[in-house]
C-alpha cells in the first residue's frame, strides 16, 4: 500500500518533471538527450544479463571510477545517470565499453521497462541514492542491491527520519551497505538496517589518481575557483577585486559546477569591469586577463596539480553541501571551503583536525584566507603536507569496497 501510495504521488508529480527537464534544457541541450530514457524507454537491442550501476552526477561518476572500471573486466555493466554533465563525464570516461544510459524516473512502469531491457542481476548505488520503486522492485525479485561508498548526512538523516513510517521498511530492502564513515553506519543503522548488512569502508575518493598536466607553463600567479554555485561566484569575486589591491597581478581562474552557467558568471566579472575569457578546455598559459571561466568538466585533476591555493566550492551555500575535497589535497593543491560541508561532514573535520585546510565563514574570511597563503608560503606548505597525510592514511577503500561486492556478486 506504502509503495503504491508512493507512485501516485511520483504520478502527479510527472507533469512537473517534465516541465522542469525542458526548461532546464534550456540552458543545456543534453537535458532531453535521450528523453525517452526516463520513462524507461531505451534503443538498444540486448540479449544478456547486466550490473546496474547507478551514479547519480558528475562528482559519483568521477567518485565511482576506481570500482567500475574494476567491476567492468569481469561484468557487462549498465551504468545510469540522472544529469547531462554525469552522462558527459561518463561518455569521456568510457566511450563505448559500457552501455551508459539516463535512469528511468522511479515510477514502477518505467522501472519495469528497465528491468526488461536490460535484466540486471545486481543493481549498485553510489553514495545516498534512495529510490524507493527501484529498490521494492528489485527486491522482490531477489536482486541484490548495494550502497556503495554510503553516505548519509545529518540533514539527510533528519529528512528521512521524517517520514520513517515508509523509508524505514525500503532501508532495510536494501542488502549491502558499505558506509564511509562510524557516524554513517550508525544513521544507517538507525533508520532500520540491521547492523549485520553494515560495513564501515571509508570513502574511495581517496583512492583517486592524480594526474600531472605537462604541457602548460605558467609563470602568473592565480587563485583556483571549482565546482562553484550560483550564489558564490559573486563572493569570490568580491574577495578577488579586494585582493587585487595588495597583489595587482594576480589571476582568478573560475570553473563552474554546471558549464552551462558560465554565461551568466562571465556577467558578474563585466558589471565589475574585470576582464575575462572563457576557455572550452585549460589553456596554455593565464595572461592578457585578470579572470579566465573554464567551461569543461573532468579537468580539476590537472587544475589542482598546476595551482598552489584553491576554493573548493558548492561550500559557501548551505543548500549544497560542498563538493570533493580530497581532489586538491591529492594534487598538493592547499585549499579553503566555506561552512557549508554536510556531503563531506565526516570528511572535512579529518582535515580541520589535521589543520590541512582553511574553513572561511564569509567574504571577509575568504579574502583573509586567500591573503594568508599566497603571502605566507611555510603556511601553504605545512597544509599541504597535512592534507597528504590525511589522504595517504585512508588509502584502500576502493579494494575493501571491491572485494565486499565481489563475494556477494558470487
Amino acid at each position: 500500500m506504502k509503495i503504491f501510495l508512493y507512485n501516485s504521488f511520483i504520478l502527479i508529480l510527472l507533469p512537473v518533471f517534465i516541465t522542469r527537464i525542458f526548461f532546464k534544457s534550456i540552458k543545456d541541450k543534453d537535458y532531453i538527450r535521450n528523453f525517452f530514457n526516463r520513462f524507461g524507454i531505451y534503443n538498444t537491442n540486448l540479449s544478456k544479463e547486466f550490473l546496474w550501476f547507478h551514479a547519480v552526477s558528475l562528482g559519483e561518476v568521477i567518485g565511482s571510477k576506481s570500482i567500475l572500471k574494476n567491476l567492468i573486466k569481469d561484468h557487462s555493466v549498465v551504468l545510469s545517470v540522472s544529469t547531462p554533465t554525469g552522462f558527459r563525464e561518463a561518455k569521456k570516461i568510457y566511450k563505448n565499453d559500457i552501455e551508459i544510459v539516463f535512469a528511468p524516473w522511479d515510477f514502477y512502469l518505467f522501472v519495469l521497462l528497465f528491468i526488461k531491457k536490460f535484466k540486471p542481476k545486481a543493481l549498485i548505488l553510489f553514495e545516498t541514492e534512495i529510490w524507493p520503486t527501484i529498490i521494492f522492485m528489485l527486491n522482490s525479485r531477489k536482486i541484490p542491491i548495494i550502497l556503495s561508498n554510503a553516505r548519509l548526512s545529518e540533514s539527510s538523516y533528519k529528512k528521512y527520519s521524517f517520514l520513517k513510517f515508509f523509508f524505514s521498511g525500503i532501508f532495510k530492502m536494501l542488502t549491502l551497505v558499505l558506509a564511509q564513515t562510524e557516524s554513517d553506519k550508525l544513521r544507517f543503522e538507525k533508520m532500520g538496517i540491521p547492523n549485520k548488512k553494515l560495513k564501515t569502508v571509508g570513502s574511495v575518493k581517496f583512492d583517486s589518481e592524480t594526474i600531472k598536466f605537462q604541457n602548460t607553463q605558467l609563470d602568473e600567479k592565480f587563485i583556483l575557483a571549482t565546482s562553484t554555485h550560483e550564489g558564490e561566484e559573486q563572493i569570490l569575486i568580491d574577495s578577488f577585486e579586494n585582493l587585487q589591491n595588495e597583489f595587482p597581478d594576480m589571476k582568478l581562474v573560475l570553473v563552474p559546477r554546471h558549464p552551462e552557467r558560465c554565461s551568466s558568471v562571465a556577467k558578474l566579472f563585466l558589471k565589475k569591469d574585470i576582464s575575462y575569457e572563457i576557455f572550452e578546455n585549460i589553456p596554455q598559459e593565464f595572461k592578457n586577463k585578470d579572470a579566465f571561466i573554464i567551461k569543461s568538466t573532468g579537468v580539476l585533476n590537472e587544475l589542482y596539480s598546476i595551482s598552489q591555493i584553491s576554493f573548493v566550492g558548492g561550500s559557501l551555500i548551505d543548500k549544497y553541501g560542498g563538493h570533493n575535497i580530497i581532489e586538491p589535497a591529492a594534487n598538493e593543491c592547499s585549499f579553503i571551503v566555506g561552512p557549508y560541508m554536510k556531503n563531506f561532514e565526516g570528511i572535512i573535520d579529518l582535515f580541520i583536525e589535521k589543520n590541512a585546510c582553511i574553513v572561511a565563514n564569509s567574504s571577509k574570511e575568504l579574502t583573509n584566507a586567500f591573503a594568508s597563503l599566497l603571502k605566507n608560503n611555510e603556511l601553504r606548505q605545512n597544509m599541504i603536507h597535512n592534507a597528504i597525510s590525511v589522504v595517504e592514511e585512508n588509502k584502500g577503500a576502493s579494494n575493501k569496497q571491491l572485494r565486499l561486492i565481489s563475494e556477494l556478486l558470487y
